[in-house]
């Protein structure tokens, strides 16, 4: 199968599924009825819900993300039964129903894995990058361009806003902090051979502080860069982010790079950055995969609020 991959605003993953209410449910009658069935009656509800009742019943089937791709997608004729406009964001259970979904118009990718249904294998990454961890990832080993590059983590630097300090601990408005040590799975992109790194800052009251780093192979060296998690204040300079918590997953799915990161509770959250004029790219949304407690793990941005 052929398909497309077009370039998605930043609010393909929009929450906000822009229908109203399709009329008034009692509480005690709305509470009985499952949050797919909701969401086919036309009610806003939450994907992640939708996404918990699958997992529970089915968890063996694979979740996708579907955005519209076009000015509008006919989806009617089967659940969720509605019509989405442009860059309108849903779910779908299992790769039939996601394959069903691109039929009209949709471009959807497994949550977990980043492939689009019913794909290949896709191998081996990009050959000319290759690296490997060492000193219980303190240390990275790159070959790439015919030479051996020898990296060390606890040189790497970024700057922390609404930080976690653990010498209180309590939250300060910003603060440098060098690696520690690399989380989690390496990503390679496959097509520009960009490395993204996952490195735990640090480390206590039961919580992980984390941020992502992107290696961009150079002829005899490499270039480094940050990315950039949103938050309630801009951002000061390309050194700066707002902190993630435990690293669960790192993959590039067609030049987009999706971070999977969670919390003690059991929540956690899928951040999606677009291709840009930087490897890191940029930010475009989130989904909340579990929400345990608390707002959630997606950042509080003006376009999401609180």
């Amino acid at each position: 199968m052929n398909l497309r991959r077009t370039h998605i605003s930043a609010r393909w993953l929009s929450l906000c599924l822009g229908v109203g209410l399709c009329g008034f449910v009692g509480a005690t009658a709305q509470a009985q009825l499952a949050p797919t069935a909701r969401y086919a009656r036309g009610e806003n509800v939450d994907l992640a819900l939708i996404i918990q009742e699958w997992k529970q019943k089915h968890p063996d089937v694979p979740v996708f993300a579907c955005v519209c791709d076009q000015a509008t997608c006919d989806a009617t004729s089967r659940w969720p039964f509605r019509n989405f406009s442009q860059y309108q964001f849903t779910v779908a259970l299992g790769s039939f129903n996601a394959d069903y979904n691109e039929s009209l118009g949709f471009n959807c990718f497994d949550i977990q894995t980043g492939l689009a249904p019913n794909a290949p294998d896709p191998g081996e990454p990009n050959p000319s990058s290759q690296i490997e961890v060492l000193d219980e990832g303190r240390r990275l080993r790159g070959q790439w361009f015919g030479s051996t590059q020898e990296i060390d983590i606890t040189d790497w630097n970024i700057n922390v806003l609404d930080a976690l300090d653990c010498s209180g601990p309590e939250i300060v408005d910003q603060r440098e902090f060098n690696g520690q040590r690399v989380v989690g799975e390496l990503a390679i992109d496959p097509e520009t051979g960009n490395i993204a790194v996952g490195v735990l800052l640090t480390e206590c009251a039961e919580t992980q502080q984390t941020a992502i780093f992107v290696i961009d192979p150079q002829p005899g060296g490499y270039a480094l860069y940050r990315v950039q998690v949103p938050g309630g204040r801009s951002l000061p300079n390309e050194f700066s982010t707002y902190p993630l918590n435990s690293l669960v997953g790192l993959q590039y799915w067609d030049r987009y790079l999706l971070v999977r990161h969670g919390d003690a509770s059991g929540s956690e959250a899928l951040l999606v950055f677009e291709p840009a004029s930087t490897p890191t790219g940029e930010y475009s949304d989130c989904i909340e995969l579990q929400q345990i407690e608390g707002r959630g793990l997606c950042p509080v941005t003006e376009n999401r609020g609180s």
